[in-house]
C-alpha cells in the first residue's frame, strides 16, 4: 500500500470582530475675536478622519480625530458664520490571535447624539457621542487536499473559486495649488473636497494611480447669508509600492477625503493657496482557481474518509457607482427661503430577500433655511437610495465592503414644500463565501475481501441525475472504467442508463 496525499492552501478570510465603539464629544469652542458674537446655534456637525488602523500583537488600534464644525447666526449683523475644533482619538480592540497573514479594517460611524447650546456670546458647549462600526477580517491560509495517487485511490474534485488578498495599503497625500476666489470672501464657512480616478497602471511592484481631487469652497462675501462658492480642480499622480504585484491582480482603488485647508499670502507670497489631504485606499486581489478532493475511496482497500467544511470567498463585483438620493415634503415655516443644502451619509447596510443581496443605504440631507422672522434655521431631511444591483446569497452568505462620500446637493422650494436632491459616491466590493465540504484525511485499513459470487461484470441500471463517482463509489469500481465500457460521458447521468460496473481489482 502506498497512498500519496497532495495538499495545497487557500486564502480564507474569517470576521474577528463586527463591533460599536462609541466615543464621547465633549468640549467648549471659544469664538476668536475677529468673528461675531453667538446670536443663536443653526447646525452642528461631527466628521470622522481616521490617520491610522494597525493591528498589532492581537489588538487593533484606530486613531485619528473628530472634526466638530458649527454653524451659527452673529449677533451684529445676522450673519451665517462658522467655527471648528479638532478632537484626537485612539480606541483600541482585543482581536483573536490566530496567525493572520493580514488583516483588513473597515470603519464607518454616525452620530449617536449631538447637543450644542451657546453658554454665552462667544463660548459653544458641544455635548454627544459618535459610534465607530468596526469590521476587522484576518486572512489565513488553510491547507487541502488536492490529489491522492496509488492504493486503487478514486477522487472526487471541487473547484475552489477563491480571491487572495495580495495588498491592502492606505497612502496618505496632499495636493495643493493656487487658489482664487470670484470675489473677496469675508468668511469662508465650509470646505468639501471628493476625488475621481482616471487611470490605475500596474507595473511589476507598483501601482500608477492617476486622478483628480476636486475641491469646493463655500464663503459669503458680505455680511449675511448669501452664500457663494469657488472650485478648484487638482490631478494628482501617486505610486505606490506593492509586494507580488503582477499584471494579473486586480485593483479597487478609492479616495479618501481628509480635509481641505487655505493658506493667504502676501501679494509676494502669490496669493491664496488651497492644500486637500486625502487618503489613497487601494485593495490589490488576485483571483485564483484551485481543485480540492471532496470525496475519496479505494478500489483495493477499505477505506476511513473523514471531511471538512471550507469556506473560500471570491470577488464577484468591483464598483463605483454615483448614486442620487432625493426627499421631498412641508417646511416647518412656509415663509423661509433656503439658502444651501449639506448632506451626510450614513453607513449603508444589505437587505437578502428571496435569495438575493441588495445594498441600500440613507442619507440625512440639511437644508439651510432663513425662516420669516430673519433667524437661521436647519431643517433635516432623511433620503433613501438603493444600489442597482443585486447579488445571490450563495451557500456561505456575501461579504460587502461599501463606502458611500458626499458630492453635492441641491434644494429647492415650492410653495411650502421643499424638495431635495443629494449626489454621493459610492464604491465598495462584494466578495461571495462558498461553503464547500472537502476531504480532511484518508486511512487506508485492509484489503478488501474477494467477491465470493466471483462476479467479473455486474450490470446496474442507472437513473437520470446519478452520480458516476457514488456509483462507483458503492461497488468500489473505477468510475472512468465504468464510463468507457458504458458508453458515458460525463460525471452525472442525462437519462436512464444501463451501467456496465467490472468488478475490484
Amino acid at each position: 500500500m502506498d497512498l500519496k496525499v497532495f495538499r495545497d492552501t487557500v486564502s480564507v478570510s474569517q470576521q474577528l470582530c463586527d463591533l460599536t465603539l462609541e466615543h464621547p464629544v465633549e468640549t467648549e469652542i471659544l469664538i476668536p475675536d475677529y468673528q461675531p458674537e453667538i446670536f443663536k446655534i443653526v447646525k452642528s456637525f461631527v466628521t470622522p478622519v481616521i490617520l491610522q488602523k494597525q493591528v498589532l500583537g492581537g489588538k487593533l488600534t484606530l486613531e485619528g480625530y473628530l472634526r466638530v464644525s458649527v454653524l451659527y447666526q452673529g449677533e451684529e449683523d445676522q450673519s451665517l458664520c462658522q467655527v471648528e475644533q479638532k478632537l484626537p482619538f485612539s480606541k483600541s480592540v482585543e482581536l483573536k490571535n490566530g496567525g493572520y497573514s493580514s488583516y483588513r479594517v473597515s470603519v464607518h460611524g454616525e452620530n449617536e447624539y449631538l447637543n450644542t447650546r451657546a453658554i454665552n456670546s462667544r463660548r459653544i458647549d458641544v455635548k454627544g457621542a459618535y459610534a465607530f462600526a468596526v469590521v476587522a477580517c484576518g486572512q489565513m491560509e488553510q491547507e487541502m487536499v488536492t490529489a491522492l495517487s496509488g492504493a486503487g485511490a478514486q477522487q472526487q474534485l471541487v473547484p475552489v473559486n477563491f480571491t487572495r488578498v495580495v495588498a491592502d495599503i492606505e497612502k496618505p497625500f496632499s495636493v495643493e495649488d493656487s487658489f482664487s476666489f470670484p470675489t473677496q470672501p469675508a468668511a469662508v464657512l465650509y470646505t468639501g473636497c471628493t476625488g475621481s480616478i482616471s487611470e490605475i497602471k500596474l507595473i511589476s511592484g507598483k501601482a500608477v494611480v492617476k486622478g483628480t481631487v476636486h475641491a469646493a469652497v463655500t464663503y459669503r462675501s458680505a455680511p449675511g447669508y448669501a452664500l457663494e462658492q469657488a472650485e478648484k480642480e487638482l490631478p494628482f499622480n501617486q505610486i505606490v509600492d506593492i509586494e507580488n504585484l503582477t499584471e494579473d491582480c486586480e485593483c479597487h482603488v478609492e479616495i479618501v477625503p481628509q480635509g481641505c485647508t487655505l493658506v493667504e499670502g502676501g501679494e509676494e507670497a502669490g496669493g491664496t493657496t488651497i492644500s486637500v489631504s486625502s487618503s489613497l485606499s487601494v485593495l490589490v486581489l488576485r483571483q485564483n482557481l484551485a481543485y480540492a478532493v471532496g470525496d475519496a475511496f479505494s478500489t483495493q482497500y477499505e477505506a476511513e474518509v473523514t471531511t471538512k467544511p471550507l469556506i473560500a470567498e471570491r470577488l464577484v463585483d468591483n464598483f463605483h457607482n454615483t448614486v442620487t438620493a432625493s426627499s421631498a415634503g412641508a417646511l416647518p415655516d412656509e415663509g423661509c427661503t433656503i439658502i444651501d443644502c449639506l448632506a451626510t451619509p450614513l453607513p449603508l447596510e444589505t437587505v437578502t430577500e428571496e435569495g438575493e443581496v441588495s445594498i441600500r443605504g440613507r442619507v440625512i440631507a440639511h437644508l439651510l433655511c432663513c425662516n420669516s422672522l430673519g433667524e437661521l434655521e436647519c431643517y433635516d431631511k432623511p433620503c433613501e437610495y438603493v444600489l442597482p444591483k443585486r447579488y445571490a446569497a450563495g451557500s456561505g452568505g456575501v461579504s460587502v465592503e461599501v463606502n458611500a462620500l458626499f458630492e453635492g446637493a441641491r434644494a429647492q422650494k415650492n410653495g411650502g414644500e421643499a424638495s431635495c436632491e443629494v449626489t454621493l459616491s459610492v464604491s465598495g466590493t462584494v466578495m461571495e463565501r462558498q461553503k464547500l465540504e472537502v476531504l480532511d484525511e484518508i486511512t487506508c485499513k485492509e484489503p478488501l475481501p474477494p467477491d465470493e459470487d466471483e462476479i467479473a461484470l455486474r450490470i446496474y441500471y442507472g437513473r437520470a441525475g446519478e452520480q458516476m463517482f457514488e456509483i462507483a463509489k458503492r461497488y468500489h469500481a473505477d468510475p472512468e472504467q465504468i464510463a468507457q465500457q458504458s458508453g458515458v460521458e460525463g460525471d452525472v447521468l442525462q437519462e436512464n442508463t444501463r451501467l456496465l460496473i467490472p468488478a475490484a481489482e
